[in-house]
């Protein structure tokens, strides 16, 4: 039965896919009314070149979009691409600054409502090293700067968007062969070359990509058996003990299952990079210390998905409330917040969730004790949330509905913060320290 349930869901998630509906509101682009309009991404096709002669990558895209509504499409990508089209006609992408919140680009092209492509080619230098005939290269996210999602290598949609992608990879030049890890499925086209396909269900934040010379790393690979009968693949690859990491990796799976239902993704990648922490769809870059607070993201996070930059501080509040043994708090422990009270286009994820956030879990499993508490609740979001993104209104009212109690109080003050409150920052984030861009090339 359990197996039948977990499979359910598995099915059940590709069926409400996110488009428009959670969308931040048009931008006004102060031309006689024009706006930037936010749109559904339906398909990307990428492709990036690694020319080992040049000493240099490229990445040519293919978006498939629709929008409900009169407007310059809006997108992102960090880098200016070099070439831009629109239904075959070229164009610019201006950037665009949304004071206090975020920047991002639209196509310059205005479009009546209905269905689109885009194409565009960039260079691809971030996270980038050629070295001889080898190259490695990594997406390295973070959801603790603006604009360090996918954005920083390919363009792309919001937080709230789900959309079908694919990934052609090409290393050119080269006699050296390499290898990928990734929570798509890769499949090699020739020597060098890959073709990755990721779930419906990822976003701007979903995708886990490594490339480097085959032999780098050593790895660990074997099948983790569910609780609902799947054999999941697990990989993990370091240059430190790899039996560490399988050890925690298997006892973690084992004690987040038995919370909150069966392991969500359909395989398991792990690279123990000995520094930093970042959670991807099923997949980690993590220190020994921070792999079960990752693993945990798998479920909230990259499970249950924040829609926006508001709801971030729900899957880190969860995630470092297990962290800190699911401890109860009092309402007297709990100090004013604004983690969802930022600008509705915010993109990142506000530093509190580590420590206000967790007190604020372990309140609410304190209130709700006497009806099974909070990790009972948890269990039950992950059945009717899963891969759908999520506004932290959504969360607030899921919690009322399921307890049949009122938090306007507690969210208005300790998560949406009060006109007029101070809030004292707390300096509690150990599990995503913010790496300088010479530490994330050192993990390459």
């Amino acid at each position: 039965m359990q197996r039948l349930v977990g499979m359910f869901l598995i099915l059940f998630s590709f069926q409400a896919i996110a488009g428009l509906e959670k969308a931040p509101p048009a931008i006004s682009v102060g031309r006689d009314g024009e706006k930037a309009v936010f749109v559904d991404f339906s398909r990307a096709e990428y492709e990036i070149v690694y020319d080992i002669a040049a000493g240099s990558a490229w990445a040519q895209s293919t978006i498939w979009f629709e929008n409900k509504e009169v407007g310059y499409p809006i997108f992102d990508l960090v880098s200016e691409p070099q070439s831009l089209t629109v239904d075959g006609v070229s164009t610019t992408a201006p950037l665009y600054t949304i004071p206090g919140a975020t920047k991002l680009r639209y196509a310059n092209q205005l479009l009546q409502p209905g269905k689109h492509s885009m194409s565009m080619r960039h260079q691809l230098s971030r996270n980038v090293v050629f070295s001889g005939a080898q190259v490695k290269s990594a997406f390295w996210t973070s959801d603790l700067d603006d604009r360090e999602f996918l954005e920083q290598y390919l363009p792309t949609n919001m937080e709230f968007d789900q959309y079908k992608m694919s990934l052609k990879v090409v290393v050119r030049g080269s006699s050296t062969e390499h290898e990928i890890f990734t929570n798509g499925e890769a499949k090699v086209s020739a020597s060098n070359e890959w073709l990755i396909e990721f779930p419906e269900y990822f976003n701007a934040s979903s995708i886990f990509f490594h490339l480097t010379p085959s032999s780098a790393f050593r790895q660990v690979n074997f099948n983790y058996r569910s609780i609902d009968g799947r054999e999941i693949p697990v990989t993990i690859y370091s240059t430190q003990s790899l039996s560490s990491f399988e050890s925690r990796t298997k006892s973690t799976l084992a004690e987040l299952e038995n919370d909150y239902g069966a392991f969500p993704h359909q395989k398991v990648v792990i690279y123990g990079a000995g520094s930093g922490g970042m959670e991807y769809c099923g997949a980690t870059m993590t220190s020994l210390w921070a792999l079960s607070h990752e693993l945990t993201h798998s479920y909230f996070a990259r499970g249950v998905m924040p829609a926006a930059g508001n709801a971030g501080w729900i899957d880190e509040a969860i995630a470092s409330w297990r962290d800190a043994d699911y401890r109860q708090s009092s309402l007297s422990s709990l100090s004013p917040s604004q983690m969802a009270g930022h600008s509705v286009y915010t993109r990142m994820t506000d530093d509190d969730a580590y420590s206000k956030g967790e007190r604020f879990m372990g309140y609410l499993d304190r209130l709700f004790t006497a009806q099974g508490g909070l990790k009972k609740f948890l269990r039950d979001l992950v059945e009717k949330r899963l891969f759908k993104p999520m506004l932290n209104e959504e969360f607030k009212q899921d919690l009322e509905l399921y307890f049949n109690h009122s938090l306007d109080n507690e969210f208005s003050k300790y998560i949406m913060g009060k006109k007029g409150d101070k809030f004292d920052y707390e300096v509690a984030n150990p599990y995503h320290p913010k790496l300088t861009p010479s530490q994330l090339l050192k993990l390459l």
